[in-house]
């Protein structure tokens, strides 16, 4: 798939409040199955996907990167990442405040609309007066296990990674989709975009700790070189691929371009497929 191809794919969205109402409606009473923002490798089934992440603090037991999965009504589910601005504890402090604001609109459907809920709400109540500014990315989607639908938005967040089970590889998805990080400023409009997953496809989800990471010799990463590792990860591995040890064969990777075991930022790497 060529990238202009691609982008015919990703039709942008607007959303009217009756349909907001109406698939709210549809995601009341999601559940969280699992949340952290602490050193840990899981392996979770939901609403028709498989699910394997890793997320690995900087150093301490905890950080700032938030990843959680929810199952909602009628085999829906929804999917967070985000990647607070700092390190170690306080930033570990600002996960903690998404977690429990996204508690409170978790069960909106449209990943643009709920963007918009956390942004106002940790702008307008989660600042601390006269302290430093407390960002954070996100990116946020459902889907949809009926009809395959994978609804999404960036908060200047890295783009996710689609392979591609049909025609064997791995593009970026969410082009043209902008926003500013959770935080910045109370009233700022989001976009969404929606594409189809067929059976086997993986979407690959990750901070930034992913592709800001630097080579001995200053090279940074960047998602160009995470694309090319992803390609090169999967041609070597008979399908269809073991999720988990799909995400800690790159993993290893990232860790022989940065020529060190332990990473300055932290790191979360999720992989989602639509279940067979």
């Amino acid at each position: 798939m060529t990238i202009r191809q691609n982008e015919k794919n990703e039709p942008k969205k607007t959303v009217s409040a009756h349909q907001d109402q109406k698939a709210h409606e549809k995601y009341a009473g999601c559940l969280e199955l699992w949340a952290g923002h602490e050193l840990a490798r899981r392996n979770v089934e939901f609403a028709g996907l498989e699910a394997s992440v890793i997320e690995l603090p900087a150093g301490d037991a905890e950080g700032g990167d938030l990843c959680a999965l929810f199952s909602c009504g009628g085999g829906h589910a929804r999917i967070v990442v985000a990647d607070c601005v700092g390190h170690d504890f306080a930033a570990s402090k600002v996960a903690n405040h998404v977690h429990r604001i996204l508690h409170d609109f978790r069960e909106l459907r449209h990943s643009s609309r709920l963007l918009e809920a956390l942004n106002d709400e940790f702008t307008l109540r989660g600042q601390v007066q006269d302290g430093p500014l407390r960002l954070t990315t996100l990116v946020t989607a459902t889907y949809d296990s009926g009809s395959g639908e994978f609804n999404f938005a960036y908060a200047a967040h890295p783009r996710m990674l689609l392979w591609q089970r049909r025609e064997s590889r791995w593009c970026p998805i969410g082009r043209g989709l902008v926003g500013l990080p959770i935080g910045f400023i109370a009233g700022e409009s989001y976009t969404e975009q929606s594409i189809r997953l067929h059976e086997g496809d993986i979407v690959l989800v990750f901070s930034d700790g992913v592709t800001d990471i630097f080579s001995r010799n200053g090279e940074q990463l960047g998602p160009e070189g995470f694309l090319s590792l992803a390609e090169e990860t999967m041609a070597t591995r008979a399908q269809p691929v073991v999720l988990d040890a799909l995400i800690q064969a790159l993993i290893e990777k990232i860790r022989e371009f940065h020529g060190a075991h332990e990473f300055d930022d932290e790191l979360t790497l999720l992989a989602l497929r639509r279940r067979e």
